[in-house]
């Protein structure tokens, strides 16, 4: 989780756009606006305390820097969407390109998928049916966590993304 995931929570109940432009790992620009409106460090946990406790004039002030660059905010927006597609659409291309280059697919990614999906089914199955010693408890929820997350990124890539993903590309081509 990303620390700036706080500071997009808290700001997207009081200018969504702002939020929305909040960069990862790093806040960005809008991390500086917010911290200098609010009177804080522009550090995670100092911006999503204050925003905790803003003042209505305060959030005023948010409401009233995201109207003034609203037409920057939506660019930022449609431009990270893109990205993200760029991203997406790239992940597919690489398996094209090493069909093409090599005549067969590429094994290992497939692999690696299945190694996810059946780890995860395992660790859950012995999660409900095996005791565990207390001290295998946090590692093996580490574990789970990211066979979990993995799971995810999984269907994601194989199930989930490729067609709103190919649809999106076609509405962002120039016509």
């Amino acid at each position: 989780m990303d620390l700036w995931d706080g500071v997009k929570k808290g700001l997207s109940t009081v200018a969504p756009l702002l939020a929305n432009a909040v960069l990862p790992g790093s806040g960005g620009v809008v991390g500086s606006l917010v911290s200098g409106v609010l009177g804080c460090d522009n550090k995670p946990e100092a911006i999503t305390n204050a925003l905790a406790n803003a003042t209505p004039e305060q959030k005023v002030a948010l409401i009233k820097i995201q109207n003034t660059h609203e037409e920057n905010l939506v660019k930022l927006a449609t431009e990270n969407d893109k990205i993200y597609l760029q991203d997406v659409q790239q992940a597919r291309d690489r398996e094209i390109a090493i069909v093409k280059a090599t005549g067969k697919k590429d094994y290992n990614l497939y692999i690696l998928a299945w190694t996810v999906i059946v780890g995860f089914f395992l660790l859950v199955y012995f999660m409900m049916y095996v005791t565990l010693p207390e001290k295998n408890i946090g590692p093996v929820n580490q574990l789970f966590g990211a066979l979990a997350t993995g799971f995810g990124m999984v269907l994601s890539y194989f199930f989930g993304s490729s067609k709103s993903s190919k649809d999106k590309t076609a509405m962002l081509r120039p016509k």
